[in-house]
């Protein structure tokens, strides 16, 4: 037997279990792991190369996926400063992409991208564009590729965006529609009320979007 999977088998379930794991910011915990095996190359590359079955695809973002990178740095309500906007940038840049050639010029080009020139000296504004810039790069930019490759090889593509976000206390005022949240509305949450998984204050229209939203999924499950 493998040394390795006989040392996790001798392991109480909750020494596994019970391991905090913390990602490099911006990156994920648990990634596909190319090992030549299960996953033979980059699963991009396989994309690429037309490696993968040709099956109908509905796949979609919300409009405020980054919430959380945003969410965790607020200053005030009024959002935030010049200067914690260049710094947060200049963090996600070494985050991501370390200290190559040509860094000051890809930091300079995000935030040139991700100011708006009409506001900006507007503390608000500049905590929607933050929030723009970390949805476009963690959850937009990957989804439209996929999206993309998948159409490339006449596999029938379906794309969504997603707006919309119960009313809940714990949720600022500012936040647009953030990761996770068109959960209740695939699984008819609106239609028994508020659980503690989603502690919202659901309203008539929350129950009739869940209505459209699990017609439209099961529609495409069922028929594509």
């Amino acid at each position: 037997m493998h040394p390795t999977v006989d040392c996790l088998r001798r392991k109480p379930y909750r020494e596994l279990v019970d391991q905090d794991i913390q990602p490099a910011r911006y990156h994920i915990a648990f990634g596909p792991v190319v090992d030549g095996d299960v996953v033979p190359d980059d699963p991009e590359i396989l994309m690429q190369q037309g490696e993968f079955l040709n099956y109908d695809i509905l796949i979609g973002v919300n409009q405020g996926e980054g919430l959380k990178f945003v969410e965790d740095s607020m200053e005030n309500e009024d959002g935030i400063s010049a200067s914690y906007f260049d710094f947060t940038i200049s963090n996600f840049v070494d985050n991501l992409y370390g200290y190559p050639e040509g860094k000051d010029i890809l930091r300079e080009t995000i935030k040139f991208m991700y100011t708006d020139w009409a506001d900006r000296d507007n503390g608000e504004m500049r905590r929607k564009t933050l929030l723009a810039l970390f949805t476009d790069h963690q959850w937009v930019a990957p989804a439209v590729a996929t999206a993309k490759l998948h159409a490339e090889y006449q596999s029938p593509v379906y794309f969504y965006t997603f707006y919309h976000h119960c009313q809940t206390d714990t949720r600022p005022e500012w936040a647009d529609a953030a990761h996770g949240d068109e959960i209740p509305y695939v699984f008819g949450v609106p239609m028994i009320g508020a659980t503690d998984l989603f502690p919202c204050n659901f309203s008539k229209n929350d129950v009739m979007l869940s209505a459209v939203v699990m017609t439209y999924w099961t529609n495409f499950a069922k028929t594509g």
